[in-house]
C-alpha cells in the first residue's frame, strides 16, 4: 500500500474519532511522505549519464562500451535499476541491466561488448532508469536516456588485382601497356633510336657515354572509377536477399582496393539511406584518399534495399559525369530488362564497364555470353570463394 492513501485514511479517522495520537501519526506520515517525494525527485533529476563507445567500427571487431552513471548531488539513491536496450545483431541478449545503489558523489559503470558481425546503422539504447524508496512507500519513478547511433562498416575482402581497363594516359597504376608513358615517372635511360623526340634526350648521360641517351618513363594508367550498386528491392528474388549483402561486400572491397592504389573512386547506390530514410540514387563523385574510403564505407553501412526507380534508368544518371576512359563497376543481382542496352550505351560514351552479378539464382551464363559479345567482362560473385579471381 502506498503512503499517500494511508495518510488520507489516518487523517479521516483522526477527525472522526478526535484522537490526538492519530493526528500525531498523520503529521509523521505527512512529513515522511513529503520527504520521500522530494528525495525521489531529486535522486533522478540530479543523475549524470555518459555512454562511451566508438561511433564506428569495422566488421569483425568487438567494440567496448561503458555506461557511467554518476550521482553529483547530496541525495543518495537507495536503489537504481539500469536497463540498456541493445540491437540483437550486436549483443545477445538484446539488453544489459543491473541494479545498483548510489551514495552522494558516487558513480558506477556498466561495461558490455558490441560484437560487430553484421554491417549496419544501429541505435545503442535507450537507457531506462527506475528507482524508488527503501520501503516502496511512494510510486516508483522512471526516466529514459536517449539512444545514440553506432555504425558498423561492411566487410572488406582484400584484393590484389582486378585488371580494370582505362584509356587515360597518366596515373598511378603500373601498366604493361606501352602506349602511354607518364613523364613524372622517370626510371632510367636507353640508347637513342630513330624517331625519338629530341626533348627526351638525357644530355648528361649522353655526354658521359659519348652516345645519345634518351629518358625512359614508366608507363601508367589512371583509373577514374565509379562503383555502381543496385539495391532496388524489385530486382532481388525473395529467396536470394543475401545477394544484396554480397553486393555491398564487393562494392566495399573494390573501393578499398582502388583507393589503396591512390585512385579516385566514386560510389552510386540505388536504394535507401537508413539515416535519412530517403530512397533513390545517391552519388558520391570520384575522389582519392582514405577519407573518401571512410565516406564510401559509411554510405554502404547505411544502405538498405528499397523499392525505387528501375536500375537501368539510374545507370545513365550514375555515369553521366564520368569522363572518357573512366571505368564503371556495375554490381547488380543479375540480368534485368534493357540491362544490356544500358551497359552498351555507357560503352559508347567511352566508359569501360565491368559487371558483377551476385544472385545465385540468376541465369548468369547466358547473360555473360551476351555481354562478352559486346566487350563487357562479367563476373558471378555469390560468395567469398568467387572473389578469388581478384585475389
Amino acid at each position: 500500500m502506498k503512503l499517500f492513501p494511508l495518510l488520507v485514511v489516518v487523517i479521516v479517522l483522526a477527525f472522526l474519532i478526535g484522537s490526538d495520537s492519530l493526528f500525531y501519526l498523520a503529521y509523521v506520515l505527512a512529513g515522511l511522505w513529503l520527504l520521500t517525494v522530494i528525495w525521489m525527485r531529486q535522486a533522478l533529476t540530479g543523475l549524470r549519464i555518459e555512454r562511451r563507445f566508438p561511433a564506428r567500427a569495422f566488421h569483425g571487431e568487438v567494440a567496448q562500451a561503458r555506461l557511467v552513471v554518476r550521482n553529483p548531488g547530496r541525495w543518495p539513491v537507495p536503489w537504481l535499476k539500469l536497463h540498456e536496450s541493445l540491437p540483437l545483431d550486436l549483443h545477445v541478449p538484446n539488453f544489459e541491466q543491473r541494479v545498483v545503489s548510489l551514495a552522494s558523489k558516487e558513480q558506477v559503470a556498466l561495461d558490455y561488448q558490441l560484437r560487430c558481425w553484421r554491417r549496419g546503422y544501429y541505435m545503442i539504447g535507450p537507457l531506462s532508469l527506475l528507482t524508488g524508496d527503501y520501503f516502496d512507500l511512494t510510486s516508483r519513478r522512471q526516466v529514459t536516456w536517449p539512444a545514440q547511433p553506432f555504425i558498423v562498416y561492411p566487410r572488406v575482402v582484400p584484393l590484389s588485382h582486378m585488371g580494370l581497363p582505362s584509356q587515360l594516359p597518366f596515373g598511378n597504376l603500373p601498366s604493361q601497356r606501352r602506349i602511354f608513358q607518364d613523364p613524372s615517372r622517370f626510371f632510367g635511360v636507353r640508347d637513342y633510336m630513330p624517331g625519338d623526340s629530341l626533348r627526351q634526350i638525357h644530355w648528361k648521360s649522353s655526354a658521359r657515354t659519348n652516345q645519345l641517351q634518351v629518358k625512359r618513363f614508366q608507363p601508367a594508367i589512371a583509373l577514374n572509377a565509379m562503383v555502381v550498386l543496385n539495391l532496388n528491392d524489385g530486382d532481388y528474388a525473395l529467396r536470394s536477399r543475401a545477394a544484396s549483402e554480397m553486393g555491398i561486400v564487393v562494392a566495399a572491397s573494390v573501393a578499398a582496393h582502388l583507393i589503396e592504389r591512390r585512385q579516385p573512386v566514386g560510389l552510386a547506390v540505388l536504394g535507401m539511406d537508413a539515416v535519412t530514410q530517403q530512397a533513390g540514387l545517391q552519388v558520391i563523385p570520384p575522389v582519392r584518399g582514405r577519407d573518401q574510403l571512410m565516406r564510401l564505407l559509411e554510405v554502404l553501412a547505411r544502405a538498405e534495399l528499397a523499392a525505387t526507380t528501375p536500375f537501368v534508368q539510374s545507370l545513365d544518371q550514375a555515369s553521366v559525369k564520368l569522363g572518357w576512359g573512366s571505368t564503371a563497376v556495375v554490381i547488380t543481382p543479375g540480368a534485368g530488362p534493357h540491362m544490356e542496352e544500358a551497359l552498351l550505351q555507357m560503352r559508347r560514351r567511352g566508359v569501360h564497364v565491368l559487371l558483377v552479378a551476385t544472385d545465385p539464382l540468376t541465369a548468369f551464363r547466358a547473360f555473360q555470353a551476351q555481354l562478352e559479345q559486346i566487350g563487357i567482362p562479367a563476373y558471378w560473385v555469390t560468395n567469398d570463394q568467387d572473389l578469388d579471381v581478384w585475389r
